[in-house]
């Protein structure tokens, strides 16, 4: 069984018992890719999640993906952000899918692969 990458641990911890405010309200899953070079892509996204490269991918930024977090709530997402900020580099967030789609909050890690946290959400 292959070695889980450390900051695989940190984000599962800092994304624990949250959900993204969407029609699916789906929870927060961490995951650690090998990497490359450069700033993460939706092709690298694709490439890595075995979609097609067809697969329609918006590409944007943490604090826009923050912004539908409710106000009341945007407190329990703090650790979350800053566990990113900390241990990821030229984090982008990528969008797949069309209207229920999967979005990657993804970044390099110091070592060079590419890590984050991703959910399902709907978006009409």
């Amino acid at each position: 069984m292959a070695k889980t990458h450390p900051v695989v641990k940190a984000l599962r911890d800092a994304c624990k018992g949250l959900s993204y405010p969407s029609e699916t309200d789906a929870p927060f899953e961490a995951f650690a890719w090998p990497g490359g070079a450069g700033r993460p892509s939706a092709a690298d996204v694709l490439a890595h999640a075995w979609l097609p490269a067809t697969t329609p991918a918006e590409v944007g930024t943490l604090a826009d993906f923050l912004r539908a977090v409710p106000k009341a709530m945007k407190g329990d997402y703090l650790a979350l952000a800053a566990t990113i900020a900390d241990h990821l580099n030229d984090v982008t967030v990528v969008k797949v899918g069309e209207v229920k789609r999967t979005a990657y909050v993804i970044g390099r890690t110091d070592d060079g692969h590419l890590a984050g946290v991703k959910t399902e959400l709907v978006e009409t």
